[in-house]
């Protein structure tokens, strides 16, 4: 058996019916920063330098978003900040942000295809 170690999450697939939608809501709603756009696929960076991960957004017919399986969950500053500017600018909130026994302040958000993202707050 070869011996192997995983360096790092490096891209994260986020399958889209309407690119261009989509690309709106990553860009203009989450505020993340947009590397490029082609074929039909949109590379936005998560962080910077060696923490770094793509968040590519790749068009399929019938995007299928599951309640069960892979989630994506972004670590912000303001929880109830992120909440009400997404609200505002016309983004579904799926769940109001709450205190988790866990040790953050959490809240679920869906982009236009239906994908929920958790957006979570160390609580201090």
């Amino acid at each position: 058996m070869a011996n192997f170690q995983i360096q790092k999450f490096n891209t994260i697939v986020v399958y889209v019916k309407n690119i261009e939608r989509s690309i709106h809501f990553y860009k203009n709603v989450l505020k993340l920063k947009e590397d490029f756009v082609e074929n039909g696929m949109a590379y936005f960076s998560v962080g910077s330098g060696e923490g770094k991960v793509t968040l590519m957004l790749h068009t399929a017919d019938e995007p299928q978003p599951v309640d069960y399986g892979v989630s994506i969950e972004f670590l912000i500053d303001d929880v109830v900040g992120a909440v009400t500017a997404i609200r505002n600018a016309g983004g579904k909130i799926v769940q109001e942000p709450i205190d988790r026994e866990w040790g953050v302040k959490e809240a679920v958000i869906a982009d236009p295809d239906g994908h929920k993202i958790w957006l979570v707050e160390p609580l201090q």
